[in-house]
């Protein structure tokens, strides 16, 4: 074996060493998480409950690459979800496990990617290190439902190791196989859209000139990019992901919640404190927002462009040079995450920093080791000073996991935390689906009281509290809250409908007539056809009208309608 050879054996076997103990570290952290069930009312179940991935087969796996799942294009890990399933039927073990297991992988390709970037095994090892237990990436780890967040991150970072690593005397094959990563990254999450802006940013970093030959090779990548980008839209939209705010925030306010999100990500990065699975754009207090949020955009605005700003100008130094690296890294792959186009009412979310924070990382890392170049004794104080942050790190991300055990400990600690009024007020709000899952009716009205104290618009807490009132029996008190939620929003149909059937409890025959018709002008549904339908036959003596909603409502998909039609309209 020649000097070259055994050289590249000993790199891969003290990558090999470090990515083991890393990935034994990994098992520790997570072991717990593979006895959870799935969340219910938290993505987990709309999952697992569509027929599509509980059934395998062609005609599915179809359906996979040509339709929308929860707003997004996913077809990748959804097949993933519907294999694992075929394999394992019924087991989330087997689900968390398969989480977990593709963790270990990306952790591996961050080690090698790193290393291979900086040439610095110290800065390539902490970097992977970090990855592994940074307790903001609980949430894509642990949760079963952001398998698309690991996968995409895989084939991610797999067209970076290629991008770095095959020979420049190979361009064809060199490129198919970055452009094929990246198809399939595309194909896992739109949110891998930043690919190509990262590779520019590497060969920038690498030296590497911005000729015209050089950078045609890009241009399948971006074109690439813009499709998905555009895929993602329309998937996105008709979900509710993209929409305006409640809030009535000005450009201004909008500009300060930007830098706001911004600084949240940046200080969790070294502080990873008060976590939560939810991040809310705030509430308003008298058309303002709080002093807090003008502080913090000015401290991310001002840090940002410093970091920006000595960077650009200092390039030619090396440790200047990294820092920008490192920040830019984060700010690409961060973009698309940004509050740009409202998301919901997400501000931001722990699982958006697992790909980000790499950038920083190396750019940290790459700083703080240049410090101690040639002198071992810093050395050594600084790796020592860096695993026991990484110990802090695993023994916070270890306890992060109890709280995904079940609905309520997740959102018992967002009710505990205090993190805002919008954070409570949800937190609240999802406790209380779940107690309504459960069948517990009085802490489920118990927390939807409260989520209404918190945010006295908020017309799903109202409806969902009439809901209880409607199961358990009160009516009038169904009524009533049936009644402000269509104040607060006036074309929610599904209000409509159950307060039409309070108002048939009740005897209010008419008002019941009254508020069916007007959820089928809103939006015909089965439902709607049916309850109509039942309300003509039982109480309004028109059987013909009855029959007529049962037949509409058959012709939607109701079972129930075609029994009832079966039995009352063509047994006569």
């Amino acid at each position: 074996m020649n000097s070259k050879a055994r050289l590249y054996t000993n790199y891969l076997q003290k990558n090999w060493v470090i990515w083991l103990l890393i990935s034994c570290l990994t098992l520790i952290i997570y072991s717990q998480t593979t006895s959870y069930d799935l969340l219910p009312n938290f993505d987990d179940d709309a999952y697992f409950s569509d027929k599509r991935i509980n059934n395998l087969d062609a005609g599915h796996v179809k359906e996979y690459f040509t339709d929308y799942f929860l707003g997004m294009y996913q077809p990748l890990p959804v097949l993933s979800f519907a294999v694992v399933e075929q394999l394992f039927p019924g087991s989330m073990q087997a689900q968390r496990l398969c989480n977990i297991l593709l963790h270990c992988i990306n952790i591996l390709l961050v080690l090698l990617v790193i290393n291979k970037l900086t040439g610095n095994p110290y800065v390539s090892a902490f970097t992977a290190l970090f990855f592994a237990v940074h307790p903001m990436h609980v949430e894509s780890v642990t949760w079963i439902s952001t398998r698309s967040n690991l996968m995409f991150s895989t084939f991610y970072l797999g067209s970076l190791f290629a991008f770095l690593n095959l020979k420049e005397n190979r361009a064809v094959f060199k490129w198919s196989i970055i452009i094929s990563c990246f198809a399939l990254a595309l194909l896992s999450k739109v949110t891998a859209v930043t690919l190509p802006a990262v590779l520019l940013l590497v060969h920038w970093y690498r030296g590497g000139k911005f000729r015209s030959y050089s950078i045609f090779r890009y241009v399948p990548l971006f074109i690439l990019s813009s499709v998905f980008i555009w895929i993602g839209i329309q998937a996105s939209t008709p979900f509710g992901h993209i929409t305006e705010m409640s809030q009535n925030y000005t450009f201004l306010q909008r500009f300060v919640l930007f830098f706001h999100a911004l600084w949240l990500y940046l200080y969790k990065f070294f502080i990873p404190v008060n976590q939560s699975v939810i991040y809310l754009f705030p509430f308003l207090e008298n058309g303002e927002l709080s002093a807090s949020y003008l502080i913090s955009a000015i401290l991310a605005l001002v840090g940002s462009g410093a970091v920006l700003l000595i960077g650009f100008k200092m390039h030619k130094h090396q440790s200047a040079k990294d820092i920008l690296f490192g920040f830019m890294f984060f700010l690409i792959t961060i973009s698309v995450a940004m509050p740009l186009k409202w998301s919901r009412t997400i501000i931001i979310a722990e699982r958006y920093t697992y790909l980000p924070y790499i950038g920083l990382s190396v750019g940290v890392l790459l700083l703080l080791f240049g410090f101690t170049d040639k002198n071992k004794k810093r050395r050594l104080i600084l790796t020592l000073a860096l695993l026991f942050y990484a110990f802090l790190f695993s023994v916070q991300s270890f306890q992060r996991n109890k709280v995904w055990q079940t609905p309520i400990t997740l959102f018992t600690d967002v009710v505990d935390k205090k993190i805002g009024k919008a954070e409570t007020a949800m937190g609240f709000y999802n406790r209380g689906n779940e107690y309504l899952r459960l069948k517990n009716a009085e802490l489920a009205i118990s927390d939807y009281s409260s989520a209404i104290k918190l945010y006295p618009s908020y017309h799903e807490a109202y409806y969902n509290r009439g809901l209880v009132f409607y199961l358990t029996g009160d009516n009038p008190s169904a009524i009533k809250d049936f009644s402000t939620t269509i104040e607060i929003k006036n074309d929610f149909v599904d209000a409509f409908i159950n307060r039409g059937a309070a108002y048939r409890n009740t005897g209010l025959y008419e008002l019941a007539l009254s508020d069916l018709d007007k959820a089928i002008s809103l939006r015909p549904s089965e439902l709607a056809y049916l309850s109509r339908g039942v309300l003509y036959y039982s109480n309004l003596n028109q059987p013909e009208m009855a029959c007529s909603d049962w037949t509409l409502a058959a012709q939607l998909g109701s079972q129930q309608a075609k029994d009832l039609l079966q039995q009352y309209c063509f047994g006569q």
